[in-house]
């Protein structure tokens, strides 16, 4: 007994569309400001990148390659997984137990991907010193938690059954 692949294909639709609006919001989120620090009479803007930099000059090395790899890489290789899952169940999976892993390493690390936006909504609540110090968040940040959210829900719009489905004839 072979299931209607047009429900399937929706989902893949649907996922399809999220993911591409999280890989739009994704180029404001890395150049738009993510933050703005006062401390000390010093006051700077920040995106994403530039954050990284400041980080790897300071000699915070380690920092700099886990913002980096969270913030950048991670993003962009969800998108890219999220991709391959959708044109390999509509092309008919050849090994769709591989796949399914990526499906699931995919939600898994959707879990974490907010982990920047609430250490940057950390900073800003503790860090509020008036004069002294300040940090807020500005709009880039905004435009991450979306294409962060954009992404969880497209892997959720995903159907990791499809990948057992042969593709339909037209």
């Amino acid at each position: 007994m072979s299931r209607d692949p047009k429900p399937l294909r929706s989902t893949h639709t649907r996922a399809a569309c999220l993911g591409l609006s999280a890989a739009i919001l994704l180029v404001p989120a890395n150049v738009l400001p993510v933050l703005h620090t006062r401390i000390a009479g010093e006051v700077r803007t920040d995106t994403i990148f530039s954050g990284v930099v400041e980080l790897w000059e300071s000699g915070l090395w380690a920092i700099a390659t886990i913002v980096f790899i969270a913030s950048f890489l991670v993003p962009l290789a969800k998108l890219a997984g999220l991709t391959w899952l959708i044109l390999a169940a509509r092309r008919g999976a050849r090994h769709p137990r591989r796949l399914a892993r990526l499906y699931a390493l995919l939600d898994f690390i959707g879990r974490w991907s907010m982990l920047d936006v609430f250490l940057a909504a950390f900073l800003a609540g503790l860090i509020q010193f008036g004069l002294l110090a300040t940090v807020e968040p500005r709009a880039g940040l905004v435009a991450f938690a979306a294409a962060v959210v954009l992404t969880m829900l497209a892997t959720r719009a995903f159907d990791p059954r499809s990948l057992w489905h042969s593709p339909s004839t037209p």
